[in-house]
């Protein structure tokens, strides 16, 4: 007996590997139209919740975000997919996220200050700059 021989696989068993895959290709399809319908409608309510002026941040922002999480957690379980790929294919994920827990805005005082203390420095520049340059007049001969 040769070792080909050995390792022969029946033509049902062929036939049952190829069914079973393409049994899993189409469930995954399938799958994943249902996943990205549920998400979209999620993410329409979010935006429509946008554009009817709620603030981000607010507390239905929120809700839709953590139901959106869980659905993307059962999928990326169920089918073994890095959460990371699914957040980097589906950029809805991201807007759903930012309008949950938007990035905190700088305090108006921070702002003002610093657009103060930017007019006093550029003004001493300023100041710095034409005394020299009349320095200079006055040095190469000006009156």
């Amino acid at each position: 007996m040769s070792q080909l021989e050995g390792t022969r696989v029946s033509p049902m068993e062929r036939l049952r590997f190829f069914a079973l895959g393409a049994y899993r290709t189409l469930q995954l399809s399938s799958e994943r139209r249902s996943f990205e319908h549920k998400l979209e409608s999620i993410v329409r309510a979010a935006l429509a919740h946008q554009s009817g002026g709620l603030a981000a941040g607010n507390r239905q922002y929120k809700l839709l975000t953590t139901q959106a999480n869980s659905i993307c957690v059962d999928f990326t379980s169920r089918w073994n997919i890095d959460p990371n790929l699914l957040d980097a294919q589906i950029p809805a994920i991201a807007k759903l996220k930012s309008l949950a827990d938007p990035a905190p805005k700088p305090e108006p005082v921070v702002l003002v200050s610093l657009g103060v203390a930017a007019a006093v420095a550029f003004f001493f520049l300023m100041g710095v700059l034409a005394g020299l340059a009349s320095v200079g007049y006055h040095l190469l001969g000006g009156r």
